[in-house]
């Protein structure tokens, strides 16, 4: 029969296995470190939704990869000191996914690219979205090392305290453009475009603009994020192997803890609460972390 390894190491040998298997990830302190300090309300973001969707590979044969991101708040032990708390809502939109046998690989395989659109994914607990299915005639042979996703926008709704001569408890509804040439609900932006909502007691206070900060960090076990060539791509270790010949349809599941994963830092500013994410009409406390605190990749085959 022919196959598609999308599989582990086990001892020396490359092994099919109908489990879901561990074939890669990251474990961090939790989440981007994008170091947003002062001014209005300038979320960073990881993580998109979407204006596109779903998508399927061409009218390729073979069989069918279904690439799954799926989501989980169980509880993450934070070592960072911040505050934090899990979105009320999040989503974000993906672009692609592309992977490379090593880092600078001249021909990396491209499992898909929806260019302007993109797959919504949603963060709640238990989320499970299939961003993409592929089919084995557009894939690669090879040994796969590292991958990096692209992501076009966030959007996400966090609690909130206004202090404004008195305190207002409120929620911000936050969306922000991530990459270049990103479509959403029939408009095309550029990165930093942004439209922040603080809502309370029944109003709403947008604010809106085109340079919103689009953060870059470095972690260690080979997780970073960067912005390039207009695109904000997570990039992550994997150990995936390809065989173009497997004849069974596989699934492979990126899954992201997502646990108090917006996360600022508390000021002493006088009636502000430890704990609760104080802002002013003009200023807000840091954002320095908002995204996934760990990550992990995993194969099932049919």
């Amino acid at each position: 029969m022919k196959r598609l390894n999308l599989v582990w190491v086990c001892g020396a040998a490359l092994v099919a296995c109908s489990e879901e298997v561990p074939v890669g990830g990251f474990e961090g302190g939790g989440g981007q470190g994008g170091g947003l300090e002062g001014g209005g309300p300038q979320g960073g973001g990881d993580g998109a939704e979407g204006g596109g969707g779903a998508g399927a590979g061409g009218g390729a044969q073979g069989a069918s990869v279904r690439i799954h991101l799926r989501s989980t708040t169980e509880t993450f032990d934070h070592q960072d000191g911040l505050s934090g708390q899990t979105p009320l809502e999040h989503a974000s939109g993906v672009r692609s996914l592309t992977l490379y046998r090593q880092e600078g690989d001249p021909s990396p395989l491209v499992v898909f690219d929806l260019g302007q659109d993109s797959a919504e994914v949603d963060y709640a607990d238990g989320a499970d979205t299939i961003a993409f299915t592929a089919k084995t005639a557009d894939l690669a042979d090879g040994v796969f090392t590292l991958a990096r996703v692209v992501h076009s926008w966030v959007r996400y709704r966090v609690a909130a305290t206004m202090h404004n001569g008195v305190m207002v408890p409120g929620q911000f509804d936050n969306f922000q453009v991530l990459s270049d040439g990103t479509l959403y609900e029939g408009e095309l932006y550029d990165a930093g475009a942004y439209t922040y909502v603080f809502g309370a007691l029944g109003m709403e206070f947008p604010q809106s603009g085109a340079d919103a900060p689009v953060p870059e960090w470095e972690a260690a076990g080979g997780f970073s994020v960067r912005f390039e060539d207009g695109e904000w791509a997570y990039y992550f270790p994997v150990n995936l192997a390809i065989d173009t010949d497997w004849g069974t349809d596989t699934d492979v599941y990126l899954d992201v803890n997502m646990h108090d994963s917006f996360r600022w830092q508390d000021q002493s500013t006088a009636g502000f609460t430890s704990g609760v994410f104080d802002v002013t009409p003009t200023t807000f406390e840091p954002v320095l972390r908002f995204g996934a605190n760990s990550f992990s990749v995993s194969v099932s085959g049919s």
